[in-house]
């Protein structure tokens, strides 16, 4: 069974990926140095759909968010959602797939065909996804030991060329636009869903809200930190251009012994970037498991086999960009709004959480 501390590993893990290295330069773009306000709409919406989650997965602490659709939904309508849920997490994990793999081939592995990078990074997400829920925790917890490195990378960036004068004038855009801006925010802080996946092999449901608080708060004050370190680091023109500016933060630290940090961090932050993707899959797994009754194991390399024939489609920068504008509002849709409809019923049928 899990513990708290197995679970808030596991939501941190799943909220800070990919995102971590691009979400300064979108936030920037958007509404300049007040981004850091954005990331704090999209945390007190997580926050609070955090506690919508919890209370739906808490009508029925026994069974997944896949059987509690069948049970308030009816058995065809409820796998009608399941399958679209299934479809949400394949297309989240291509897009997830999809930036990973940009990452890889632009600072590490430049003649490797794209086709070869999709191939392993599959490889080791599904080695860990088909694996019991307790078992993913434990390696996720291996993985969190590079938040440490991460901080600790971050603070000596700090004794450099900084200016805190950038982070002024505060709210210089309009209370619209930082909303406006939120939703790009979101995206990045999505992974705590997984609640509604694994409140049946949680020890101690009842203290579920609070470890998931707990791991929001972190990761939303990372992301707000890595925020407000590459603002004061980089000018207005620089950072509205540098699509990756954690990397070039950590491109320009070096020590006598070790020459470009940037690509010895990245070499071994592709693990935990790709926690994500882990989760996703793992996600999806239950729901092939649940509408075809195969082996979760099954499962995993069958939607492995499907994002890889996936990935070898000629994807360009303007189809990533499509699909990352239509899961934002797919990530509103299937973490919100969906679960918020499905605890409404809850009620109405007279379930109590």
């Amino acid at each position: 069974m899990l513990t708290n501390k197995n679970i808030f590993f596991l939501i941190i893990q799943a909220q800070i990926g990919i995102g971590i290295l691009g979400l300064p330069y979108i936030l920037y773009n958007d509404v300049q140095q007040d981004g850091w306000m954005s990331l704090l709409i999209a945390g007190v919406l997580a926050q609070g759909i955090i506690i919508i989650l919890v209370a739906l997965s808490r009508t029925s602490p026994n069974e997944t968010f896949y059987e509690i659709n069948l049970r308030l939904l009816g058995n065809v309508l409820g796998k009608i959602v399941n399958i679209s849920y299934v479809l949400y997490f394949i297309s989240f994990s291509l897009l997830l797939m999809i930036l990973v793999t940009d990452v890889i081939n632009t600072w590490i592995l430049h003649q490797t065909p794209r086709w070869a990078i999709i191939l392993m990074l599959l490889i080791a997400t599904s080695y860990i996804a088909k694996e019991r829920i307790l078992t993913i925790s434990r390696s996720f917890l291996f993985f969190s030991f590079w938040f440490i490195v991460l901080i600790f990378l971050l603070i000596l960036v700090y004794p450099q060329d900084i200016h805190f004068g950038r982070l002024q004038p505060v709210g210089s855009n309009s209370f619209t636009e930082i909303i406006k801006a939120s939703p790009d925010a979101f995206v990045s802080l999505i992974g705590f869903e997984l609640i509604l996946f694994i409140m049946p092999f949680i020890k101690n449901p009842k203290k579920s809200l609070m470890v998931l608080t707990f791991a929001n708060l972190f990761a939303l004050t990372l992301y707000i930190f890595l925020f407000i370190t590459c603002v004061i680091s980089f000018s207005g023109v620089q950072l509205s251009l540098i699509q990756a500016p954690l990397l070039y933060l950590f491109r320009g630290l070096s020590f006598e012994f070790v020459e470009r940090i940037d690509i010895l961090f990245l070499s071994f932050w592709i693990v935990p970037i790709s926690t994500t993707l882990v989760i996703q899959l793992f996600n999806a797994s239950l729901g092939v498991q649940k509408l075809f009754s195969i082996q979760r194991k099954k499962s995993v390399y069958l939607l492995s086999f499907i994002l890889l024939c996936l990935g070898l489609l000629p994807i360009n920068l303007t189809v990533t960009e499509s699909l990352s504008s239509i899961m934002i509002y797919l990530n509103i849709i299937f973490v919100f709004i969906f679960p918020a409809l499905l605890l409404i019923i809850a009620k109405l049928k007279g379930i109590k959480g």
